[in-house]
């Protein structure tokens, strides 16, 4: 069960994921969580950094897709100036159902995941099978309740993984 909470890959943010060597290994899509990950919770809309990161992805054929537990108008307002063809809130990770339903239409191989959370972003992509790539939380002070009794869990979590000598992520060392 621990092995749901190792990501593939550990990065300090979204700007060091080597985007070519993700599409050299066959990589097609992104998903990607939104607060935290992309921005601070309380970033109404996309920096310039990010706007030019995921035109940089499309440039080189990723489809994204912003999958986040979010509220609709939360997600969507952000969404507004990106030309993503998708953007699904109330996402309800780490269960697999809303997920599942966007996967159907891709080869899970091509897919990645891009979060800031191991008790959401990357256990619901592990147990559907995905790349992952777990980016260190921009800004904690922002975490909704749900999101911070997430962080209590994952200190768990990351001391279990400590024990047995397992990956961990970089920045709960």
């Amino acid at each position: 069960m621990l092995h749901h909470f190792i990501a593939d890959e550990y990065v300090k943010d979204v700007f060091q994921i080597d985007l070519m060597a993700l599409k050299n290994n066959g990589k097609r899509v992104i998903l990607t969580d939104l607060d935290n990950t992309l921005v601070g919770a309380s970033v109404k809309k996309p920096t310039q950094e990010i706007i030019d990161f995921l035109t940089n992805a499309q440039s080189l054929g990723f489809e994204v897709i912003i999958v986040s537990n979010n509220k609709k108008e939360r997600v969507l307002h952000f969404a507004e100036d990106l030309s993503i063809k998708a953007a699904h809130h109330k996402a309800l990770k780490p269960l697999k159902l809303k997920l599942r339903k966007i996967l159907k239409q891709y080869d899970r191989n091509q897919v990645v995941m891009i979060g800031d959370q191991l008790m959401t972003d990357v256990l619901v992509a592990k147990r559907l099978g995905l790349y992952t790539i777990l980016v260190e939380p921009i800004h904690l002070d922002s975490d909704e309740n749900s999101t911070k009794f997430n962080r209590r869990l994952e200190r768990f979590v990351v001391k279990q993984l400590k024990k047995r000598q397992l990956p961990t992520p970089p920045y709960l060392d």
